[in-house]
């Protein structure tokens, strides 16, 4: 199975409380407030830069979870792809919560667990519940793996690219390896295919984009109303759309969510940045887990086309000196 789980773990931020978050980086442990629930076991199937494994991360840290976890290399090394964790999470993406035996899938229902289950500030009040499912409706309805596919440029866009046909070919031959996850890896075969005609030629990614722009001047109209989504409160409509907009952020939105440009939506990120469970979700590889994650499959490719270069190169000098003789 996987590697042995690293120890993630958060303490409770809430707003203004003053409280410092201390998230254990991989391979420590730390010591929560409170545990949520005596004989309750709490375990993430997770990879750092994942956009929805920064919703759940940040789920957890808001409501003081305590929490083990587990690095699944979504990397070239495609580790969400194996057949033990395909027998876990059969939609072969991260992130997977395990709670005692029980095994959710989806981030959108993890998080929605994560503050049923567990004590802390209530992110789903029932007179705001309809407020709050609407405004993650819209955030799930998103494109966003589309748009970051389409936003990439030069070799990150190569790498992406390239990333996707290992991908296939990892997947035809585990589909052969293990007959038993077929159907599980011709979906996922279906749903690389759908990826990239949603993104191909330049009409798909400008209608992305105007997508993205008009969500923004949507929000920058609701946001003059009140100071969170569903009203005067942090809710968990804020807490899904904060890795959201980070990632906008991240992938070519900045300019358009600066203070000159839709002011309301600026001050509406500065407060979710300044909360204290922020680093929870931001996790930035360091130096040693990136050539980790991404070393071996990069290297291997490279050295590949150097061998190829030169193995050219070097003939072609061959031919024209047998000539010249």
């Amino acid at each position: 199975m996987a590697s042995s789980p690293s120890a993630d773990s958060a303490s409770a931020p809430g707003e203004g409380s003053g409280r410092i978050l201390r998230l254990a980086e991989e391979g420590e442990s730390a010591e929560p407030p409170t545990a949520p629930s005596p004989a309750m076991v709490v375990h993430l199937y997770h990879f750092p830069t994942s956009l929805c494994s920064q919703k759940v991360r940040l789920a957890l840290a808001e409501k003081g979870v305590a929490w083990q976890g587990t690095i699944v290399n979504i990397g070239p090394a495609h580790e969400q792809l194996q057949p033990w964790y395909a027998k876990l999470n059969p939609r072969l993406v991260v992130p997977t919560l395990a709670i005692d035996d029980e095994i959710i899938t989806s981030s959108r229902e993890i998080i929605e667990a994560i503050d049923r289950r567990f004590p802390g500030p209530c992110l789903v009040p029932p007179e705001l519940r309809d407020q709050v499912t609407h405004w993650i409706d819209l955030q799930d309805q998103l494109p966003m793996r589309e748009l970051e596919l389409a936003q990439t440029k030069g070799l990150t866009r190569w790498l992406k690219r390239w990333s996707l046909g290992q991908k296939r070919k990892q997947l035809r031959k585990l589909s052969r390896k293990h007959p038993v996850l077929t159907e599980v890896y011709r979906h996922k075969l279906e749903d690389i295919d759908k990826l990239e005609q949603a993104v191909s030629g330049r009409n798909a990614t400008r209608e992305l984009v105007e997508e993205i722009e008009a969500v923004l001047d949507g929000l920058e109209r609701h946001l003059g109303e009140q100071r969170w989504l569903a009203g005067d409160h942090y809710t968990l409509a804020d807490l899904a759309w904060t890795a959201v907009i980070a990632r906008l952020e991240h992938i070519g939105f900045a300019r358009g969510m600066a203070a000159h440009r839709r002011p309301r939506v600026a001050a509406w990120y500065l407060r979710l940045r300044e909360r204290a469970s922020w680093g929870a979700m931001i996790r930035r590889l360091k130096v040693g887990q990136a050539l980790r994650f991404y070393g071996p499959a990069v290297i291997k490719t490279f050295l590949l086309v150097w061998v190829l270069k030169w193995t050219i190169v070097l003939g072609l000098g061959w031919a024209l000196s047998q000539c010249g003789g």
